[in-house]
């Protein structure tokens, strides 16, 4: 019996990135990544409480898309040469 990987977020079709989340784990990871952001932004005391607190989650969220994310690949519209 084959088991088909499911991914959790959709590739964008530039190839640059993710977009939406395909189940709910990959909604979960974006509900955490945008509430900690904006968390911050309401509630940091600082420049670089806000600062911070807008990096910090998007640098520990890359390696999720990247792991649990459709595989990204180059524009269709791009000549390979």
């Amino acid at each position: 019996m084959t088991h088909k990987r499911r991914y959790w977020f959709k590739a964008k079709a530039s190839g640059a990135g993710w977009s939406r989340p395909l189940t709910w784990q990959g909604w979960v990871v974006y509900v955490a990544l945008f509430g900690t952001i904006g968390y911050f932004l309401v509630f940091g005391q600082n420049i670089g409480e806000k600062l911070l607190g807008v990096w910090v989650p998007i640098i520990v969220s890359m390696p999720i898309f990247w792991v649990f994310g459709e595989p990204l690949s180059r524009p269709r519209d791009q000549d390979p040469s």
